[in-house]
């Protein structure tokens, strides 16, 4: 068997370096090759295509269930510590609320504002209406005296000026009774249309009726006739407004030592008196005794309206102790009830003259009255002033 050669180790040495060269320039060409591809730009995409109408776009699936659940759960907690403070009285700390004026809640899902509570009307009281809304206000030129005093005077800033008045100053219980029994009305509105009692009650859905007469009746007839005729239409009314509450006011009295045919103090107390026992203990029926005031059986001169007339009409002083009775400010005392003649010498019916305080002569042996002028006589019932401008018949 031959024997092999061995090469010498100069050789092997050579080839091993050899080797390494080989494969240090193959690294260095896979390492320019690397760089190389680094440095070429990247490649651009083309433009997609514009998205058909109408497609949606793709978005990444959420999962509404678990964010509800978070979100729900936030409010909730939130809602829960806000009743917990406070129930216990405790204040939301100013840095706890945000820039916005909002409170500040652990989820980023703003609450949806709550409505404003209801107002506790449970403790509050109501507030009351006027006693006087839908009053009504029937009668004479007494009447028309407080009507001029809510309309015009102090009595506006009062309940009295919720109320209507429906006057004339002639208007009677026999014109009223007249009016029931099918005739023409007598009261007059502002627009000049006429209306019965009634009519006015229906215009004005009145509730409560105040009314005043009896002036006029008493200056021709008796206390007992007019008394009569007042309750026939009370009564009427009461039939026909059940419901409807009345109140009969009292005539205030005249100036001492007035008899005018037949209507006086004494006459008109006499009035008063049986109209109030008609009223006493009738359903939705009252009597107001407004002639309390006048203590002596008289009106009082400083609360006379026309002391150079008829003497017996209210000032705005009167009208104010009438609206007192009317509000309840005042409660009415029984007045005392004058002598038939009141005047003190006891000639205030026959032929002798007296003389009142103010110098004026008042003659009464054929029912003359002339005053210190001369203006007022009546001896065949005629009025004449002092320029003979009204005369009667």
């Amino acid at each position: 068997m031959a024997n092999k050669r061995k090469r010498p180790a100069a050789m092997r040495e050579e080839e091993r370096q050899a080797q390494r060269a080989a494969a240090r320039a193959e690294r260095r060409t896979r390492r320019a090759a690397e760089q190389a591809a680094q440095n070429v730009p990247q490649k651009t995409e083309a433009p997609k295509a514009p998205r058909k109408a109408g497609v949606p776009h793709k978005k990444k699936k959420i999962n509404k269930f678990r964010v509800a659940v978070v979100c729900t759960a936030a409010v909730l907690v939130a809602l829960v510590a806000l009743g917990v403070a406070s129930a216990a009285g405790v204040r939301t700390p100013i840095s706890s609320i945000a820039a916005d004026g909002e409170p500040e809640f652990f989820s980023t899902v703003k609450p949806q504002a709550s409505a404003a509570p209801a107002e506790n009307t449970a403790s509050a009281a109501p507030t009351p209406s006027s006693a006087f809304d839908g009053a009504l206000f029937i009668g004479d030129s007494m009447t028309t005296c407080l009507k001029n005093y809510v309309t015009d005077g102090a009595g506006s800033t009062t309940a009295l000026s919720d109320a209507e008045f429906m006057t004339r100053s002639d208007y009677s219980w026999g014109e009223a009774q007249n009016e029931l029994n099918g005739g023409e009305g007598g009261l007059w509105l502002d627009d000049d249309t006429a209306l019965t009692v009634t009519e006015a009650i229906d215009r004005f859905s009145a509730t409560k009726l105040y009314i005043q007469l009896g002036k006029e009746d008493l200056t021709y007839n008796d206390v007992s006739d007019v008394t009569s005729t007042a309750q026939a239409v009370i009564s009427a009314l009461q039939t026909k407004y059940p419901n409807l509450e009345i109140t009969v006011q009292a005539v205030t009295p005249m100036l001492e030592w007035i008899d005018y045919q037949g209507l006086s103090s004494g006459t008109i107390a006499q009035y008063n008196e049986a109209m109030q026992t008609y009223c006493t203990g009738k359903k939705n029926l009252k009597f107001l005794n407004i002639a309390a005031f006048c203590t002596e059986g008289y009106l009082p001169a400083e609360y006379c309206a026309d002391p150079e007339g008829l003497c017996i009409h209210l000032n705005d002083e009167g009208c104010a102790i009438w609206a007192d009775y009317l509000l309840g400010n005042k409660t009415p005392e029984p007045s005392s009830t004058p002598t038939p003649t009141p005047d003190p010498n006891g000639d205030s019916t026959d032929n002798t003259d007296t003389t009142d305080t103010a110098g004026d002569t008042y003659t009464d042996d054929s029912g003359d009255y002339t005053d210190n002028t001369g203006d007022y006589t009546d001896d065949t019932g005629d009025y004449t002033d002092d320029t003979g401008d009204y005369t009667e018949e």
